[in-house]
């Protein structure tokens, strides 16, 4: 089952591609509220979605649960970060897990950036956007001969 797309407002092209990976519909409108316009999202419910969608969609970013129904998003982020399409891909993970235990095993995983539950729309808005921007600055440019 391909990941559910959802595209609004400004042309596909002009937007960064977000994938969810989040199976509570609540949350998963709570994201799209957060987002508007600004971004394409497409959404999967588990982890084999997830890595199926990365790896025939190549999204620019992907934000997602850490309980997920058929696996973990800590596992997921390791994954992600041995696939060359998404190894330098921001990942964040969106959970209700508040420890700082928790938040140590995510970064440790992989993550780039740790959101609690629940989201302040405009909070998670701004730090994605702030995410998108620092990932931009680390990336290789490929235009410059190294």
């Amino acid at each position: 089952m391909a990941a559910e797309q959802l595209h609004s407002g400004a042309s596909p092209e002009s937007r960064l591609r977000v994938l969810v990976v989040e199976e509570n519909v609540a949350a998963r409108e709570r994201v799209k509220a957060a987002l508007g316009e600004q971004y394409a999202l497409s959404f999967a419910y588990g982890a084999s979605q997830a890595l199926a969608a990365v790896r025939s969609e190549q999204p620019d970013l992907l934000v997602s649960e850490v309980d997920l129904p058929d696996g973990n998003g800590l596992r997921l982020c390791e994954e992600l970060r041995t696939l060359p399409e998404a190894a330098q891909m921001p990942i964040m993970l969106l959970t209700s897990r508040a420890g700082i235990q928790d938040k140590v095993a995510g970064f440790q995983a992989g993550a780039d950036d740790y959101v609690v539950k629940p989201l302040d729309q405009r909070l998670f808005a701004a730090r994605l956007r702030l995410l998108c921007r620092i990932k931009r600055i680390e990336r290789p440019r490929r235009d410059v001969a190294v």
